[in-house]
Parts: C-alpha cells; sequence; structure tokens
C-alpha cells in the first residue's frame, strides 16, 4: 500500500517540478552558449541579453530551492493536516504508512532537485577537458577512500531524513494547538533547532576527547574522520527516527483535523 501512495505523492509533485527542471535545464543550456559565443563585446544589446539570460538562470535555481522546500511542507500539511486529511485518513492505511510515503517522496524530490540544480550548474560552465579531469579525480578519491564516500551518502541521507521529519513533527506538534496552529508550528521548530543547536555545540569536544582521545582536530586522521562521519549519520538517523515516531502518534491518537 506505501507503493500505492509514493506512486499518488509523486505523481502530485512531479507534475510541478518537471516543468521547472526542465526549464533550468534549457536556461542554463542558453546560458552556456550565450556566455561562449564569440559576438563582440562591445555590443550593448548582446551583453543585456547575457544579463537577462543569467538573472533568469539564477533565478530558476532560487526557484527550485524555495519550491522544493514549500511543496515538502504543502504536501503533508495539505494532505495530512488539513481537509485532505478526512479523505486520506478514512484509506485502508496505517498512519506511519501515509507517513513513510510523504517522507520518501520528499527525500528523491529533495535529491532530484539537488541533481537537476548540479547538472544546470555543469552545463553552464561546461568544458569537457575539465570536466575529464575532475571526474577522473572524483573516481581516484572514491577508489581511494570508499569509506569515506559511502560514510559521507550516508550522512547526507540521515541529515536529509532528520531535517524533513522535523518540519512534519512541528507541523503535527503545532497542530494540536486550537488556534494560531502555523504560529505554534514554527516556535516548535525554532525550539527544537535552538535545543539541537546547544547541544551538537556543547558536546563536539567532550565527545571528540572521550571518543578519541586527542586535542588535535578529528579531520586530520582519515580512520577517525570515518567514525565521525559514522557517528554524526547514526545521531540524525536517531533524531529522524524520533521525530517520525513522534509525528505517528501524533497522527495516530491526536490527530486534531481543521
Amino acid at each position: 500500500m506505501v507503493f500505492k501512495l509514493l506512486k499518488y505523492d509523486f505523481k502530485s509533485m512531479l507534475r510541478v517540478f518537471i516543468p521547472l527542471w526542465l526549464a533550468l535545464l534549457a536556461v542554463s543550456a542558453i546560458n552556456h552558449f550565450s556566455v561562449s559565443a564569440t559576438s563582440s563585446y562591445a555590443d550593448s544589446l548582446i551583453w543585456d541579453m547575457k544579463a537577462i539570460a543569467m538573472l533568469v538562470f539564477f533565478g530558476l535555481i532560487i526557484a527550485a530551492g524555495v519550491l522544493t522546500a514549500v511543496l515538502v511542507i504543502q504536501r503533508f500539511y495539505l494532505g495530512l493536516l488539513k481537509d485532505e486529511g478526512y479523505l486520506m485518513f478514512t484509506l485502508p492505511v496505517k498512519p506511519w504508512q501515509l507517513l513513510t510515503s510523504k517522507v520518501v517522496s520528499a527525500l528523491v524530490v529533495c535529491a532530484l532537485s539537488l541533481g537537476v540544480g548540479v547538472l544546470s550548474v555543469m552545463i553552464l560552465g561546461y568544458q569537457m577537458e575539465d570536466y575529464q579531469r575532475m571526474f577522473s579525480g572524483l573516481g581516484t578519491t572514491i577508489q581511494t577512500y570508499p569509506e569515506s564516500f559511502i560514510a559521507l551518502l550516508v550522512l547526507g541521507l540521515a541529515y536529509a531524513f532528520a531535517a524533513i521529519t522535523q518540519i512534519y513533527v512541528s507541523l503535527a506538534l503545532g497542530h494540536l494547538a486550537n488556534r494560531h496552529r502555523i504560529a505554534w508550528a514554527v516556535g516548535v521548530y525554532i525550539a527544537i533547532q535552538t535545543v539541537l543547536s546547544w547541544v551538537f555545540t556543547n558536546s563536539w569536544d567532550p565527545l571528540r576527547v572521550m571518543l578519541w582521545g586527542t586535542s588535535y582536530p578529528v579531520f586530520l586522521d582519515v580512520g577517525r574522520f570515518n567514525q565521525f562521519l559514522w557517528i554524526m549519520a547514526g545521531i540524525y538517523l536517531v533524531l529522524g527516527g524520533i521525530f517520525f515516531l513522534v509525528t505517528e502518534r501524533i497522527l495516530s491518537k491526536k490527530l486534531n483535523l481543521e
């Protein structure tokens, strides 16, 4: 049933994102040819066209990032906490399945948006020789430090999971209020973020000494750096799991639809 829910969520989100992604790639390709054109730089019209094309490109980059964040929030809020929630919770599915669908679709869309953004920048500055050297160096680095590469990927996924579920738990907790629910959700998010920032800031040095017993930066040692990445990934996975569980409990036991 989760796969059917995912199909619905992807269909709803991708019909918005696909045109934006295609426009972003098209504008980056146009910018690449306009920037590398051999036309006279004295022609003010050409300069104006290049400037407009670059403004459109960076505008689309910003729009893609903002739209990704907004749609991730909107699909959860409107789909589970507003009028659409009356329909969703009548389906023969568990709240955790609904929540899993929202989290997975949000992770995939965020990853695709990031990938399209990186690809568009690469198209803009396309130079075959430079990219050949870059990918060759990247391949060598991955072969030399495969564990670091895997740990970085896991850390990135764990961080995204925690970030998305933090937004969801804030919306769910804020929705328990009878009035000003969005304001409460924002306040809850800020409170959670403040506590996490304080904990991470004040626990780093004691944790480093406890685990590695050293005063020099962990990042100078590959083995300790990998341990650091796995520990941080584990922390974010635990945080994301807690946020997920609290959100699921609220959806199951304390749901307060508008």
